[in-house]
């Protein structure tokens, strides 16, 4: 199932730069896109959370925003080391500089999602909708970054350059196996749920895109496209076998 998983992460991040290589920054395409994962994306994270509040797990609150605050740090370092170290560069200098240097903050997160995905694939209970959570994620991050990197360096060198976010969740999921196999063996559930405090970021991070620069209000586009990406969640939780929880019943 792992390596089910992992070819599936592959084939979202080429599809994301293949996205960002056809549409070329187009809004509208762009808006449907974010909103439809964000949507997708909080739906499973709240099918986990209520599979654990069923459990009567309330801790759970705190490790899933230690996850959100995780993520979220390592973007703003990310950013703040990108303004540091480009402060003096010119301006085509400075752009790639930020482009590489974010390309390497994904990277770092791809192990994260890499280690995630051999959690889920030891997760029997609710390992399922932790995986799709993931790899639907990883779709509007690959056009995030195959966006700038299309621009600067053209279509036919982008996948090559996003070659660190295609390995990375191989060495995550690795490390992952070894790890689980040994000293991370009992705490299968808070590693589950941490990982989906992670994923809340790319919710915020895809309404963030869907908004109108000139206004700062999210497009309509990008709310309908939310609501949708939520409603078809929220169905897969009532009939997909496997993912709804017995307590539920």
């Amino acid at each position: 199932m792992l390596l089910i998983y992992l070819c599936i992460a592959t084939l979202t991040v080429i599809a994301g730069a293949g996205i960002a290589i056809i549409f070329k920054a187009r809004e509208w395409e762009f808006r449907m896109i974010f909103g439809l994962t964000a949507g997708a994306v909080l739906g499973f994270v709240l099918m986990l959370m209520v599979h654990q509040i069923t459990e009567t797990r309330y801790w759970t609150i705190v490790v899933l925003w230690g996850g959100f605050l995780f993520v979220w740090m390592l973007e703003k370092t990310t950013y703040w080391l990108g303004n540091q170290l480009t402060n003096e560069e010119k301006d085509k200098k400075k752009t790639n500089w930020r482009v590489n240097i974010a390309l390497i903050g994904l990277s770092i997160h791809s192990i994260g999602d890499g280690f995630n995905l051999s959690v889920a694939a030891e997760d029997q209970e609710i390992g399922l909708v932790l995986a799709l959570a993931i790899l639907i994620h990883r779709l509007p991050v690959a056009t995030v970054i195959a966006t700038p990197i299309r621009s600067i360096y053209g279509g036919a060198q982008t996948l090559f350059r996003l070659t660190p976010l295609l390995i990375a969740p191989f060495i995550g999921a690795y490390v992952g196996e070894q790890l689980l196999q040994g000293i991370l063996n009992g705490l299968i559930e808070y590693i589950t749920v941490f990982a989906a405090g992670t994923l809340l970021h790319v919710v915020m991070e895809g309404i963030q895109r869907g908004t109108v620069k000139s206004e700062g209000k999210i497009h309509y586009s990008t709310k309908f496209a939310f609501v949708i990406g939520l409603i078809i969640t929220l169905c897969a939780y009532i009939f997909i076998p496997g993912i709804e929880h017995d307590h539920v019943h």
